[in-house]
């Protein structure tokens, strides 16, 4: 009996062995089967393209273009000799014309006016005194003490000519009026206080005034200008610079002069009016047969100048010593030779 037990016991234990291993292989047939990874594929690397100018050789001119305008090459400032006077009149605005002897300004000159009247009177009656002793042959002392009366009259009625003259101010050339004073009538003036400034319209020049002052650095006197104007071509010449403005000139509009150019010209036989229009170029430097990139070529960092050039598809930095500098182009005095590519900004 225990053998028979000992048998199924044994049989039981094969079956079940039998069972797992099949349920094994009948899972491992269920799972799915595991994706073979696959290396990334080679890329390669994009082209980077420059935009290049070569090195050539020719010719550079830096030069300053622009447009001016016809002034006054002089003009005057006018003012009351005498402290105290008060404005009276003001007869003139900026811009107008005026005539030499034209009465521009009058001072409060006071009585005067009518005190000439009475002394012009009162010298009449003395020169007739005199006549009237003379034809009655009176004696000489009388005659001699009337010609002193109406001597004395005379001189005091030139006096008060003069205090009145020197009341009006008035222009002593033909011209145009560039400043009138602000003060209102009745206002007090002071003594040799500016009041109304004349500007000479019979000789005139040229005014270039530059928004950026540094274009104006390498500009000195004794330039040639080409001056262009309807159609005409003319030469002028630099008379002043901001380096070498009269005292007396920079006075009356610093601001202007110290951003402006004077440039005379010959206009002998060309009518030409306060502000009319002329292009103006000058030449500042120029040279031939020198090496040259465009101005976009040219890179810098605080005092140094260099450029990047393209060797075997390579970027390499190169520092480069300078010359003349245009609008558009740079010369190249030291650092690269003519065919190298400069990359461009």
């Amino acid at each position: 009996m225990q053998t028979i037990i000992k048998k199924n016991i044994g049989r039981l234990i094969y079956s079940f062995v039998v069972v797992t291993f099949l349920l094994s292989l009948t899972a491992c047939s269920l799972l799915p089967k595991e994706e073979q990874v696959l290396a990334p594929p080679l890329v390669e690397p994009a082209t980077v393209e420059y935009d290049v100018a070569e090195v050539q050789s020719g010719a550079i001119i830096k030069r300053l273009t622009g447009t001016a305008n016809f002034i006054p090459v002089s003009s005057e400032n006018l003012f009351y000799q005498q402290s105290g006077g008060r404005l009276d009149m003001i007869h003139v605005s900026e811009s107008d014309s005026v005539k030499k002897g034209d009465t521009l300004i009058e001072i409060d000159s006071g009585n005067i006016k009518d005190d000439i009247q009475q002394l012009e009177i009162d010298f009449q009656k003395a020169d007739l005194r005199v006549q009237q002793l003379v034809e009655q042959k009176s004696d000489k002392y009388s005659i001699e003490i009337a010609k002193l009366d109406k001597q004395g009259l005379g001189l005091r009625l030139s006096q008060l000519r003069e205090q009145l003259a020197a009341s009006k101010i008035v222009a002593p050339m033909d011209g145009i009026v560039t400043f009138v004073t602000d003060r209102k009538i009745g206002e007090t003036v002071e003594a040799f206080e500016s009041i109304v400034r004349v500007a000479d319209t019979t000789k005139l020049q040229l005014l270039y005034s530059a928004i950026n002052t540094g274009v104006l650095d390498e500009i000195v006197v004794g330039m040639t200008v080409n001056v262009s104007m309807e159609g005409k071509q003319m030469q002028g010449e630099v008379v002043q610079t901001p380096e070498d403005i009269p005292e007396d000139v920079a006075a009356t509009d610093s601001d202007l002069y110290d951003s402006s150019i004077l440039i005379r010209v010959d206009l002998e036989s060309t009518e030409i009016e306060v502000g009319q229009n002329a292009e103006i170029e000058v030449v500042i430097a120029k040279k031939e047969d020198t090496l040259l990139i465009p101005k976009n070529g040219l890179r810098t960092s605080g005092a140094r100048n260099y450029v990047q050039i393209l060797v075997d598809n390579t970027k390499r930095e190169v520092d480069i010593e300078t010359g003349i500098i245009s609008t558009t182009q740079v010369e190249v005095l030291k650092g690269l030779d003519e065919g190298d590519k400069v990359i461009l900004k």
